[in-house]
């Protein structure tokens, strides 16, 4: 199963020369947070309602450094975090959100 990360079109271009992505959120919160197909819906409601220019990175995990699944909301299913910057190269396919 292929993980998800929702970030910005701009923040994925510019990960591009450096071969890595580390968004702002990756110093602040200590790791990129993903998540499964079945948790996209209620990430992209949650926390990117009303908001444009977004894209969404398919994520081979086999190509991932330090992933921990961890409960981050009661009742909630365990979301993928990756403890460190996310290769390009384990991106196999980005597409634009849909609103």
């Amino acid at each position: 199963m292929n993980l998800l990360h929702v970030t910005s079109a701009e923040a994925w271009a510019d990960a591009q020369p450096s071969g890595q992505h580390a968004p702002p959120m990756l110093a602040q919160d200590g790791f990129l947070h993903l998540c499964t197909p079945a948790q996209l819906d209620y990430v992209l409601g949650r926390h990117f309602a009303g908001r444009t220019g977004l894209v969404l990175l398919h994520i081979e995990p086999a190509m991932l450094d330090d992933l921990r699944w961890e409960v981050s909301e009661p009742g909630r299913d365990a979301f993928p975090h990756l403890y460190g910057p996310l290769p390009v190269a384990a991106v196999l396919r980005v597409e634009p959100v849909q609103p």
